[in-house]
């Protein structure tokens, strides 16, 4: 599967403004206009990349990668996202 980046920083926005973020509580992610499928392997690429904190949680039962999500990592914090997807520009 590619790697869509408007949908990698979509899931890094939502995980920044959900008020449950480092409370070490499981997020819920999901985004308009993209399915759980597609939505939970971005979240496992953003996961092996560090950009945000978690569990995985796949089993081999899972239909597709589950991590349990709690934060952005802080170096996502500190950076400016848009540094990190320079083809999207500025985010709101």
């Amino acid at each position: 599967m590619r790697i869509d980046a408007v949908l990698c920083q979509k899931i890094l926005i939502a995980v920044e403004s959900d008020p449950n973020a480092g409370c070490g509580q499981s997020l819920g992610i999901s985004v308009d206009g993209y399915d759980e499928k597609t939505v939970a392997h971005h979240v496992k690429h953003l996961f092996d990349e560090g950009l945000i904190t978690g569990d995985e949680a796949t089993h081999l039962t899972s239909p597709f990668p589950e991590v349990l999500v709690f934060d952005i990592h802080r170096l996502g914090k500190a950076c400016n996202l848009c540094a990190l997807f320079p083809l999207i520009g500025s985010y709101s």
